[in-house]
């Protein structure tokens, strides 16, 4: 049994933030089926090659594919210029007569949509030789949240992953978009961070994922590290109960003794008196279509006052 309140606009505030998560993987957790980060190789070969091979863990793609999908997304615009192919993108508003037309918007503008992410100018460098190879790092979206935060992703190889690789291996994000090797401080690809998304394409670096497909068991020398980032919404509904409302306990135990077929309304004397206060143990929060959507326990129950209003706050996330 239960008492209802419809809610005011005013009773109810959203506010929004984000929270920020960080992440260590190691080992076998990388790419274990709880994280599912994956790492594929990308390959410049034809479609129906024999060498079109399959890549991944969890989930697998052919190499091909791989690498043409990180072409087509992300280097498009970056394969004769390694600051990108631009093109007059003006757009022009007539005029009266041709004198009065007027050149609109930027002069020069990228090809193709290429997910930059920063206004700086970036340059890219794309493998595309025959037989070429990258690493693409693919981190599943309910690790990233809405993207990877910024100067946090890393990806750490040790001295004996490999041995191009002797001393050991630290790639860090720059907060611009690009991937820098910590011991020589040069671009060996691009984060997209929206995307959970890193490429791999020059310095060796490119090889990582032919060498995590190949032996599977590198991947106990690697490290991966990283932030996510999700908007959270905040409801609070204000649960204001009047002095002069709910001064009657809705509690089945209060009944006296039903009558065999009939319906028992009757409650015993004391909770009738002026001085009884029902108490508040529950708040249920329903939807226009009269659906529970969430419940807040109270820790202790709460008298009702029949002096002053009585408010309950009721917080939650999605």
């Amino acid at each position: 049994m239960g008492a209802w309140k419809q809610f005011t606009n005013r009773d109810v505030t959203i506010t929004s933030f984000i929270a920020d998560k960080g992440f260590s993987f190691a080992s076998g957790s990388i790419t274990g089926s709880e994280n599912g980060i994956n790492f594929y190789e990308g390959l410049n070969v034809n479609y129906s090659s024999s060498t079109n091979a399959q890549s991944g863990f969890e989930y697998s793609s052919s190499v091909n594919s791989i690498y043409n999908s990180a072409k087509q997304l992300y280097y498009k615009n970056y394969l004769s210029s390694s600051i990108g192919d631009y093109a007059n993108t003006g757009s022009i508003v007539p005029g009266v007569t041709r004198e009065d037309d007027v050149l609109q918007g930027p002069v020069n503008g990228t090809l193709y949509d290429n997910y930059l992410q920063s206004t700086l100018l970036q340059k890219r460098y794309f493998p595309t030789g025959s037989n070429e190879r990258i690493s693409t790092i693919s981190i599943p979206t309910y690790l990233y949240g809405e993207k990877i935060v910024p100067y946090t992703f890393e990806l750490e190889l040790s001295d004996t992953f490999n041995v191009r690789f002797p001393g050991g291996l630290l790639l860090k994000d720059d907060g611009d978009g690009n991937i820098i090797s910590g011991s020589e401080g040069i671009t060996v690809g691009q984060i997209f961070y929206s995307h959970g998304i890193a490429v791999l394409t020059t310095h060796s670096c490119q090889l990582i994922g032919a060498t995590v497909n190949a032996f599977p068991q590198r991947i106990d020398n690697m490290q991966v590290r990283f932030s996510s980032s999700l908007t959270i919404h905040e409801q609070q509904y204000r649960c204001t109960i009047l002095e002069n409302e709910f001064n009657v306990s809705t509690n089945p135990t209060l009944l006296t003794q039903s009558i065999a077929g009939a319906l028992n309304t009757s409650y015993y004397d004391f909770t009738t008196g002026s001085f009884f206060e029902p108490y508040v143990t529950c708040v249920g929060l329903y939807n226009g279509n009269q659906d529970l959507v969430a419940v807040g326990k109270l820790s202790f129950p709460l008298p009702i006052s029949q002096f002053t209003d009585t408010t309950i706050v009721v917080n939650y996330d999605v």
